[in-house]
């Protein structure tokens, strides 16, 4: 797999919220959605892929906790980190394992 392969939306849907990843060439924007699907999240920076795994910088990992209000910018800086997943592919879709134990994947679906 290379990097140009990972370009692309990838999505959680958890319990509490949807959570979407946009990989382009240089940036991930990335976004949170609640239950009604509004948008409570946004943020994005670099990211890079190197040895089976992808790097996002200043990430908002989430991990499907509720937010009861939109997180503003300034509010987010207080959770930003540097992250580092495994991403492979399993028939037909790219997934990226956040949190393997409470199962957190993002997956991309692959066309045909």
């Amino acid at each position: 797999m290379n990097k140009r392969n990972l370009f692309g939306i990838y999505s959680f849907k958890g319990e509490n919220v949807i959570d979407t990843l946009i990989i382009k060439k240089n940036i991930y924007i990335h976004k949170i959605y609640d239950k009604n699907l509004r948008l409570m999240y946004q943020g994005k920076d670099q990211w890079s892929f190197d040895g089976g795994r992808v790097t996002l910088l200043r990430f908002y990992n989430n991990e499907d906790n509720e937010l009861v209000e939109p997180l503003s910018s300034e509010d987010a800086k207080n959770f930003l980190m540097i992250t580092s997943f495994p991403i492979y592919k399993q028939n037909k879709e790219i997934i990226m394992e956040v949190n393997a134990d409470e199962n957190i994947l993002y997956k991309k679906t692959l066309s045909d």
